[in-house]
């Protein structure tokens, strides 16, 4: 039986050519916007999106870019972007730091001279806080990896709580350790070993300063070894001295362990601690030397006495007349008042979080929870910010005790970038810098993290 596809019909002939034609066209129209011709000029189309901060990713869409990578410009604002690709009718690129609201233009080499086109709507740029890491350059395997060097090839091992000094350098504990590490002027160094101290400190836990940053005060662990509960550096004419270290709270047997915070007030520089087992508040007695029992302890949650509370962070307004209290063991944040003229506490009671209880939600007061809340910091709006360690998130609690998720999504890691992308893994040390950056140490990462407005 003849084939109704015979190729010697001249019809079937005319129908393949024609669509031998068409299959030629629509390939050539398919690979247009990958090569530039010289008798094709660029054309732009949009770009998306129209706004965004540091970091932002710009697609932007027209015609007959070519694809060379290094040929193409962006910029944004007048601001050079990072082209990340080329692809015919597409380039990607990176809007950098500080580019500011302004049109975006791309310049493309046509022969001699330079193509500049420029897209009509003018990208928006805000500013976002975004982290990083600060310092730490990857995770050890053991303490004697620790080195001092730059900022990003330093090594720390379980970073905790810190504090900026006088000379505006970053003074870092190593938790479960017994060195102080300082970064300055963008490098890191040792700057005390607890085991060199004649027996006088050995576990650390806490680090702060007195109001004119003239005095270094650090808590210490007794349980760890250490025959001191509370030291004191000071200040000489351009650094704190660690050969004059001392004393001013001796190891007290009776508290049946060590001291987990130290801080002083802002405005009085009175020195107060909180004891781990008995959740009573220590205040340093000028006169005698020596730090006294005020007979107020934290309550628990159905208004008896606290125990075994571990408070790890102490802050107070700026006022000087709220004082804010956070337990690593019973997952609260108390909240009380202290009345600067008789030097007393009082109205202490949880504020966030459920006495006792473990857990992570966002809530207001007890309706909360937290997982190991650390250290604590205050921004200028009274807002409050806490590591909260076993949920590898910072949270933010409003004047009314209403806890957010300020950034960390709940997962261990080390991820850089958006707030609501970040990721970090078990932090515990939290301080505002004097450059307003917010500072985070991570036990397990063993790094430094910075949150900042690009």
């Amino acid at each position: 039986m003849k084939n109704n596809y015979d190729k010697k019909n001249p019809f079937i002939l005319l129908v393949y050519f024609v669509m031998g034609l068409l299959t030629i066209s629509c390939s050539d129209n398919e690979r247009m916007d990958m090569v530039t011709t010289n008798n094709t000029l660029p054309n732009l189309s949009l770009y998306s999106p129209t706004d965004g901060g540091k970091n932002t990713v710009l697609t932007l869409y027209g015609a007959h870019f070519g694809t060379s990578l290094d040929s193409i410009q962006v910029t944004v604002n007048s601001k050079a972007a990072i082209v990340t690709g080329v692809f015919g009718n597409k380039i990607t690129t990176t809007v950098q730091e500080g580019s500011g609201s302004g049109p975006v233009k791309v310049f493309i080499p046509q022969g001699d001279s330079i193509l500049k086109l420029t897209y009509k709507t003018p990208f928006q740029y805000f500013r976002q806080a975004v982290v990083s890491t600060y310092a730490g350059a990857y995770v050890p395997t053991s303490v004697t990896q620790k080195v001092d060097t730059t900022l990003m090839q330093s090594v720390f091992w379980k970073p905790s709580s810190m504090a900026f000094g006088k000379d505006g350098g970053l003074y870092v504990i190593e938790d479960d350790d017994h060195d102080i590490r300082l970064l300055k002027d963008g490098t890191v160094q040792t700057f005390l070993r607890a085991d060199a101290t004649n027996g006088l400190i050995y576990r650390i836990t806490d680090i702060t300063f007195s109001p004119d940053k003239d005095t270094m005060y650090i808590a210490n662990d007794v349980n760890g070894s250490g025959k001191a509960h509370l030291v004191v550096v000071p200040w000489n004419k351009d650094h704190y001295d660690v050969t004059q270290i001392k004393a001013i709270w001796q190891d007290t047997p009776v508290l049946g362990s060590g001291i987990t915070d130290v801080a002083v007030h802002p405005i009085t520089g009175e020195i107060i601690c909180v004891a781990y087992s008995n959740a009573m508040i220590y205040e340093y007695d000028a006169k005698n030397r020596q730090m006294v029992a005020t007979g107020v302890q934290l309550p628990n949650g159905s208004g008896g006495t606290a125990t075994n509370v571990k408070i790890r962070s102490i802050i107070f307004d700026s006022s000087g007349s709220t004082v804010y209290m956070s337990s690593q063991a019973r997952n609260v944040i108390y909240k009380g008042h202290y009345d600067m003229d008789s030097g007393k506490f009082f109205d202490l009671q949880v504020w966030v979080g459920q006495y006792g209880v473990s857990g992570y939600t966002d809530g207001q007061g007890s309706d909360a929870r937290l997982m190991q809340p650390f250290k604590m910091d205050m921004d200028s709006l009274g807002n409050i910010y806490v590591a909260v360690a076993q949920a590898h998130r910072i949270a933010k609690i409003s004047s009314d005790g209403t806890m957010t998720t300020f950034t960390g999504t709940g997962k261990s890691g080390t991820t850089d970038g958006a707030l609501d992308k970040a990721q970090f893994n078990y932090p515990m040390g939290l301080k505002f810098g004097p450059d307003g950056a917010m500072y985070i140490s991570e036990y397990w990462n063993h790094k430094i993290r910075k949150i900042e407005d690009d």
